[in-house]
C-alpha cells in the first residue's frame, strides 16, 4: 500500500513538473502563438496585428528590412523588394531572374504592385516617404510593420520584434545574442584605450557632408573607442568646410563608400589633394581610410561588421 502511495505521488510529481515546464518553455521561448493572429507594437507605436501567422508572404521596402528578414532565414518567403535592397547578392539575382518583385524605389514604391503580391506582411521604416505607403496599405487591410531603431540596442530589439512577428523566435534570440556578445566585446576592448578624433565624410559638392550626434556611425565610433570630431552637433548629417575640418584636426580619416561617394567621386586621393588638408594629423600621418557605407548607416545585422571595423582601423593594434 506504501508502495502505491509513492508511486502515485512521483506519477503526480511527473505530471506537474512536466506542465510547469511546458509553460515555462512557451512563455520565454516560444513568445508568438502557433498559428495567427499574432499583434505586436511597431517602432512608430503603431499597433499591428498579422492575422495570418506566421506570414507566409512579406513584401520588405527598406533595404535594412529585407537584411533583417534574410538573416532570419526568411529569404524564402519575400515575395517583393524595393529596388535598393542589394544584400544579401541572392536577393538581386532573384530580382534579375524575375523570381523576386521590385516595387520600386522606397520613397515610391507601388502600391499597386505591393497590393498585388497578397502580401500577409510588409516591413517598413519611419522616413516620411514611406509613412502615406503605410497609411495606404493599412487602409486595404495589409499589415506594415514599421523599424525604426535608434540605436545598437534598438538594432538589437527590432531583430527580436522582427522573429516575433514572423514566427522565428529562435533564430531571433540566437543572432540577437551574438551580435550583442560581439558589440560588447568592442566595448570591453576600446573603454580603456585613448580616444583617436575622427572625421567621416560620404559626400561633398562644396561642402563636404559628414555626420552628427544623431548618426549610428557616431555611437559606432564611440563604442569602437574614438571621438567623432562633430559628435557634438546634434543632426544626423551636417555640412562642413575646410576650415571646420582644420580645426577639428582630425587625427583618422573614414570616408563612407557607397552611392553617394560614388556619385561625387570622392576617394582618399581626392581628400588628400585638398588644399589645406595636408596639415591634420590624419594625413600627416596617413590615416585615411574606406569602409562600406552599408555597414555604418544600416541598422540591421550588419551594423556590427561596421563596428568591428571601425574598430580595426580606429585601434589596429588590438583588434584585428
Amino acid at each position: 500500500m506504501a508502495k502505491m502511495k509513492i508511486t502515485v505521488i512521483i506519477i503526480a510529481l511527473i505530471v506537474i513538473f512536466g506542465s510547469v515546464g511546458g509553460i515555462v518553455y512557451i512563455q520565454f521561448f516560444n513568445s508568438g502563438p502557433s498559428e495567427g493572429p499574432i499583434t505586436i507594437v511597431d517602432d512608430s507605436g503603431r499597433s499591428v496585428t498579422v492575422t495570418n501567422y506566421p506570414p507566409e508572404r512579406i513584401v520588405s521596402i527598406m533595404p535594412v528590412c529585407t537584411e533583417m528578414a534574410c538573416a532570419l532565414e526568411l529569404e524564402e518567403k519575400i515575395v517583393g523588394v524595393d529596388d535598393h535592397s542589394n544584400y544579401p547578392p541572392t536577393i538581386l539575382q532573384k530580382v534579375e531572374e524575375g523570381t523576386l518583385v521590385n516595387v520600386g524605389d522606397p520613397l515610391e514604391v507601388s502600391i499597386e504592385a505591393i497590393i498585388g503580391l497578397n502580401p500577409d506582411l510588409v516591413l517598413s521604416d519611419h522616413g516620411e516617404g514611406q509613412s502615406q505607403t503605410v497609411q495606404r496599405l493599412e487602409e486595404v487591410g495589409i499589415p506594415v510593420v514599421v523599424l525604426h531603431p535608434k540605436n545598437l540596442d534598438g538594432v538589437i530589439s527590432d531583430i527580436q520584434l522582427v522573429g516575433k512577428i514572423t514566427g522565428k523566435n529562435q533564430e531571433a534570440e540566437a543572432l540577437a545574442n551574438d551580435l550583442s556578445q560581439r558589440i560588447q566585446a568592442v566595448r570591453d576592448t576600446a573603454q580603456s584605450l585613448e580616444k583617436p578624433r575622427v572625421y567621416v565624410e560620404y559626400y561633398f559638392n562644396g561642402g563636404y557632408w559628414s555626420v552628427g550626434a544623431k548618426s549610428f556611425i557616431t555611437e559606432l565610433i564611440s563604442t569602437a573607442g574614438g571621438i567623432n570630431v562633430f559628435g557634438e552637433i546634434e543632426d544626423e548629417y551636417l555640412s562642413t568646410s575646410t576650415e571646420g575640418v582644420l580645426q577639428a584636426n582630425p587625427e583618422i580619416i573614414i570616408i563612407s563608400q557607397g552611392q553617394m561617394s560614388a556619385a561625387c567621386g570622392l576617394t582618399p586621393d581626392v581628400v588628400k589633394a585638398r588644399t589645406g588638408w595636408e596639415n591634420t594629423l590624419a594625413l600627416q600621418n596617413d590615416k585615411i581610410y574606406t569602409i562600406n557605407e552599408d555597414l555604418m548607416i544600416r541598422p540591421g545585422p550588419r551594423i556590427v561588421d561596421g563596428l568591428e571595423a571601425t574598430a580595426a582601423i580606429l585601434h589596429p593594434e588590438v583588434f584585428d
